[in-house]
């Protein structure tokens, strides 16, 4: 160890598969690896910014430097956990003298810089109503924005006859009382004023 240096106990993650869901797709979980020692170094790195989520991402470099015999076998499908946050792995460098040490390079895992933009989404199944059946019902989320303070609301269209929306809870419900297809496109708005929308859908009521 160097002098100077403190060393601090890390946790090394891999997935496993444990079992199957219902779709017969494989349950993937986290368990744990390793648990060494490692001399820590962060490093500042320059942002980037994803323009897909409108995000702004900070390429900080963290640094864990630990016996290359404690870690023989790690890889970057693999996660390291130091102080109760999770950093994927960019790269191990071995150094150049006998693999005493190595270096495990991290990026602290969906390091957002600000607050995430405002999202809604439908994340339920939107089932067919019939006329004078309960429906099933689905429901809007949000995400990201103030935080705080969602009003739902219908951006354009209408609900079919006999349905309505929740504006605080984002859940639709009633008694369908006319068939027919309601194209409706709904939208949140957070307690900034910030606004977000989803594409039109189609609700369809059945005899």
């Amino acid at each position: 160890m160097r002098a100077g240096s403190q060393r601090n106990p890390i946790e090394i993650q891999r997935k496993v598969q444990v079992g199957v869901d219902s779709l017969n797709a494989p349950n993937m979980v986290w368990q744990t690896w390793r648990e060494p020692f490692a001399e820590l170094t962060v490093l500042r790195g320059r942002e980037h910014f994803d323009s897909q989520t409108k995000q702004r991402y900070s390429e900080e470099v963290w640094q864990f430097r630990v016996r290359y015999v404690e870690v023989e076998g790690i890889d970057a499908s693999m996660r390291v956990v130091y102080d109760g946050t999770e950093f994927d792995i960019k790269a191990i460098r071995p150094d150049g003298q006998k693999r005493v040490d190595c270096i495990i390079e991290c990026t602290v895992q969906d390091a957002v810089l600000g607050a995430a933009p405002l999202a809604i989404a439908i994340k339920q199944a939107i089932q067919q109503g019939k006329v004078g059946v309960v429906y099933g019902g689905f429901s809007l989320s949000a995400a990201g924005g103030s935080g705080a303070g969602y009003i739902f609301a219908i951006a354009s269209g209408a609900l079919p006859a006999g349905l309505s929306m929740n504006a605080s809870t984002g859940a639709i419900a009633g008694t369908p009382s006319a068939t027919g297809t309601s194209a409706v496109t709904f939208k949140v708005t957070d307690s900034a004023g910030e606004v977000a929308a989803l594409p039109s859908i189609d609700l369809t009521v059945t005899a």
